[in-house]
Order: structure tokens, then sequence, then C-alpha cells
């Protein structure tokens, strides 16, 4: 459109963005699907099913995305369904913000809508705080930290936050095709994208290999213009190098930190607008044994990166389906030698399902739920309406419907089902629907000249989530925080701590375990706990939109070869037992 010369200006000038015409491409496309999200939630609305929240979102975005991920999409998804925002300025980069504001509002008066749907508030953090105690229940859509998500989530307790990762790549290899997917990723966008490399895995290099590496194939520009003219994304600012991070090296004549280890990293900053990599070097049999990839599968888990990208693997992709299987990222990619995988790689709109999680077992610290790219983002505060809710319960429970079916061939189930509240026996109908369209077409493959999986999933082979109850939490609670673990293939790996047994949970539908709080603490403290959930209750008209609920219990996201139709990678990871299916 006529803006978009503005936007991607805009973007290079308060950014220094190199390649915002890309994200204007992949923003059209991926609107288009949002768009359509958006009309179905709105029919929804308007059918009584759901009633979408109209307090004032606020949006506190960076701006290396503002017309793809994060300004944009926040801001007009929201608007488009009637929901005022408030776009909040920036420490940094905060003019960015303002003419983007200014854009939107002109073209909104251009098009006779109303102003008042759009405010901008400039002000700093003690302004914004304040501001914040006026709207104690409002959404704010961030992204960023989670040091600064964590502090918005004490405030506001309807936080959604996007807030990076330590991004990975490993691979069985090291060669020229390796080398340069390596380079891309370190470099792109200077480390200014989410997805950019942070940490790679590599077979035996020294730190003279990975130097000589950085000497080669890195072109470097004056400025963003030239960037833009040269059609580059990951060009190095001519720029003097400062004193290295206490631990790293530069390279000798690029602004390039790196520090290669044989250990992986205890502790890793991302170091955000850096051009740096922790690189772990492993001997070639010690990284493809069974403890390597349950050390990286751990490290992955605790450090959550959004990407994950696997070279050097091959059909039956046994060493890349394991780490898949064992962790719980959102982007997994899969090279090959034509196309090494690059961390940076993802297409929401072909199927690519993407999302930037903080470690699972810390999640309810930064976020209410995690934020999937695509989604209509006022669906995050939007509830199911008590009709539908109480109407969908009556259908439950005459038997019309996939839970009443399992409730009567499980009569454990139905044991559990039963005290439910009218309300909370709708919502578990819902769910179990939910489930159930999910699984019996999951996974589903994707669009574009990649070939990708995508779907619901277990949470990682071999580990527990811990569901905790104590005299005070609701019943109906617990009972639907169980229920996406009783009804599908993840039903081994959940356990309800109680710290009383009481007789309503003592048959086998679930284990149940007695434990005092230090018992309890021990135990989220094992290696093998993934997740621990500690229900809240569900007050009426606060039923959330069936796929965020689940998202905090289950896992979402996608698979993908970098090779076009890729029919052996098909077979070989649609047979993964991580995908989620339901119980016969």
């Amino acid at each position: 459109g006529p803006l978009a010369g503005a936007l991607i200006g805009n973007q290079a000038l308060d950014f220094k963005k190199q390649d915002g015409i890309t994200e204007i491409e992949e923003a059209l496309e991926a609107g288009a699907v949002e768009r359509k999200m958006n009309d179905m939630l709105f029919e929804d609305e308007r059918n009584g099913k759901v009633v979408i929240s109209r307090e004032p979102a606020f949006v506190s975005c960076v701006s290396n995305f503002s017309n793809f991920l994060d300004l944009s999409r926040k801001v007009l998804r929201n608007i488009e369904l009637g929901v005022p925002v408030v776009i909040l300025s920036r420490s940094n980069t905060t003019q960015h913000m303002f003419r983007w504001a200014q854009l939107l509002l002109n073209l909104m008066h251009t098009h006779d809508l109303d102003l008042g749907l759009v405010t901008y508030a400039s002000c700093d953090i003690e302004q914004q705080k304040k501001l914040f105690s006026h709207y104690p229940t409002s959404p704010i859509y961030f992204t960023g930290s989670r040091e600064v998500a964590k502090a918005l989530k004490t405030m506001l307790p309807n936080t959604f936050s996007s807030t990076g990762g330590p991004n990975t790549l490993v691979s069985k290899v090291f060669d020229a095709g390796v080398e340069e997917a390596l380079r891309t990723s370190a470099l792109i966008e200077n480390s200014g994208q989410c997805t950019a490399l942070r940490h790679a895995v590599l077979p035996r290099v020294s730190e003279q290999e990975v130097h000589d590496m950085f000497s080669k194939g890195v072109s470097t520009v004056k400025c963003e213009l030239e960037a833009i003219s040269n059609g580059s994304c990951a060009s190095l600012f001519e720029t003097k190098k400062q004193t290295p991070t206490r631990g790293y090296k530069n390279h000798s004549t690029f602004a390039i930190e790196y520090k290669v280890d044989r250990d992986l990293p205890v502790e890793i900053e991302e170091h955000w607008r850096k051009a740096i990599v922790d690189v772990t070097s492993v001997d070639e049999k010690t990284l493809g044994s069974l403890d390597f990839v349950g050390s990286l599968s751990a490290w992955l888990v605790k450090n959550q990166p959004i990407s994950l990208a696997v070279n050097g693997d091959a059909h039956p992709y046994d060493f890349a389906r394991a780490l898949f299987e064992k962790s719980g990222l959102v982007v997994y990619t899969v090279g090959s030698n034509e196309n090494p995988a690059l961390t940076a790689q993802a297409r929401p709109q072909d199927g690519e399902i993407f999302g930037e999680l903080p470690p699972r077992k810390e999640l309810n610290t930064y976020t209410k739920f995690p934020m999937i790219v695509p989604s209509p983002s006022a669906a995050y505060n939007t509830n199911y309406s008590a009709n539908f809710l109480e109407a969908k319960a009556a259908k439950g429970s005459t038997g019309d419907s996939y839970l009443g079916v399992m409730m009567k061939k499980q009569p454990l189930l139905k044991a559990l089902i039963d005290p439910l509240s009218k309300q909370a026996k709708g919502y578990a109908t819902v769910m179990a629907e939910y489930l159930k369209e999910a699984c019996d077409n999951g996974p589903r493959e994707g669009l574009g000249s990649r070939t990708s999986l995508y779907g619901l999933q277990r949470p990682p082979l071999g580990t527990e989530t811990i569901v905790r109850a104590d005299k005070d939490t609701p019943y109906d609670s617990v009972v639907l925080s169980l229920l996406p673990f009783l009804l599908t293939n993840a039903k081994d790996q959940v356990i309800l701590s109680v710290d009383k047994k009481s007789n309503v949970f003592s048959h086998a539908i679930v284990k149940v375990v007695e434990q005092d709080t230090e018992a309890f603490e021990r135990s989220i403290s094992a290696a093998n706990c993934y997740n621990v959930v500690e229900p809240q209750h569900h007050q009426v008209n606060s039923f959330p939109i069936i796929s965020h609920f689940v998202s905090k219990l289950l896992l979402f996201g996608h698979v993908k070869s970098t090779t076009e139709n890729d029919r052996q990678f098909v077979d070989a990871f649609s047979k993964s037992s991580k995908w989620l299916k339901m119980l016969d």
C-alpha cells in the first residue's frame, strides 16, 4: 500500500532495520490469516458463545518487528474488534512508536473511524505504573525481556508477553553450508531479531575455526540504507569494536564476540542487538550419543529458546527427532546438505506456528497465557458466556458429545466430571471437543516452500507435570487442569499433588501424592518435573478460550524440513509419539 515505504523507512531510521521489505510482505500474508480468525471470533460473539472484553488494552513492543509480529498485529487485531488500545512509549526508539501511531491515526481519520480506539501514551515508567493502577484488569501485550515481563505481570495479571530465548543450532557436521547458516543466523539484523542464533553445538571445533568462520562471508555496510539497497538482512554495520563481554573474545576484524567451551552454557544472556555466540564443542561420538541428547534436551527445557535448528542428520532423523521429543520448543527446523537450517526461519502464515515462551515451570511469572502466532489478540482476553457453557453442559450430560461418550466408557472419568458446576461441565465439554478435533487431524501439514508439521503435542517425553491442590483450591479448577491429560496420551505424565488427601481423588484415574509444602518444593525441583500447575478459581464469565487454557498445560508449535515436499521427513516425524492423541 501507499504507506509501505514510510513504514519501512521509519524502521530503518529508528531501529536500523535492514530488511523491512520482507517483513511487510509477510505481514500482509499473516494478516490475512489473523483477520479470518478475528472474523470467526466476532461471529462467535454475535452468536452468544463468547464475550470479548473491551477494557483498554496496553501495547508495549520492541521496534524491530513493528509491521509483523509485534506492534501492528497487537494493535490492529484489537481495534478491528472494537477494543481500545493504548500504545505505550518506550525508553528507547520511542520516536518509532510515535510515528507509527501518527500514521495509524491519520489513516483512521481518513476512513472516518473512531479515533478514540487508539491513544498514544508518552510517559515514563513511574507514570506508566500510575496509569496501570487505574486499569488493574486491563490486558497488556508485551514483547521484550523476561525481566520486564515479570515486573509487568505483578502489576497487571492479564499480561500477555513474548520474551525471546537463546536460539540454538546443533550440527553433526561443520562444513561450508553449516558455516553460512551459522553466520546468517548469528548476524541477522545484527542479532536484533528474536530468532537470531545465540548458541551453537558443533563437532569438535576450535576457537580458531570459529574465528575463521566469521572471517569469511561477512558483509559490512555503513548504514541501513545501504543494506536495503543491497537486499541484505545480515550485514554488520561498520562500528568500533567494544571491550568484549567477560569470558568472550572479540573477532580480530569484526564486532563479533564468541566463546568456545566443551560444556553447555550454565548461564546465557541474550545480549540484544549484539553479534555474540556461545559455541559448545563436542566430539563426534559424544554428539550423537543418547546421554548428550538427554543433556542438550534438558538444557533446552531449562533455557527455552524460541528456535532449534538441526543440521547433519538424515532419514530416519533419529537425532533430530529425539531432540524434538525430549524438549518443548515452538520452532524446530531440520536442514539438509543442500539447504542447511537456520534458527531464523518461521512463517506462521504457512503453518509454521510461532511463539516466544518462557521456561514452562516459570510461565505464570511472565505471562497469563503463551502468545501464539497466528492468533487474534483480543481472544486472549475473551471468555465463554454463561449461557453457552450451560447449554454445552446439558448436551454433555445427555451423552450427545465426545465427553459424554467417554464418560460412559470410563466410570472413573464420569465420577470425576459429575460433581463439576454446570459451567465447568460445559467448559469440560468444549475442551473435549477441541482436543478431539485437534488430535484427529493432527499433526497437520503446512504450506509453502518448506515441509512443516504442526499441532498439539505432549510435554517432553519422560517428564511430568505436577498439578498442585491445597485445601482452598476449588474442585472445578483441579479437574479442568487434569482433563487435557486424562483424555489423551499425556495421561501418564501428570501427577496431582495434594496437601491433604481427598476421597474424591483417591481412585485410580490419576496418580495422587500427598505432600506437605516442603515435599512439594522438592518434587518440583526434580529433573523430570517439566511443569507446575497451581489452578486458579474459575469465576462466572471467566472461562478463557479453550485453546489458550490448554496451551498452559500442553505443547504447541511446529517442526519442519528445509526441503520442499519432503515425504521422508513427514513419514519420520508424523509417527512421533510426542504428537497429542486422544485415548480410545
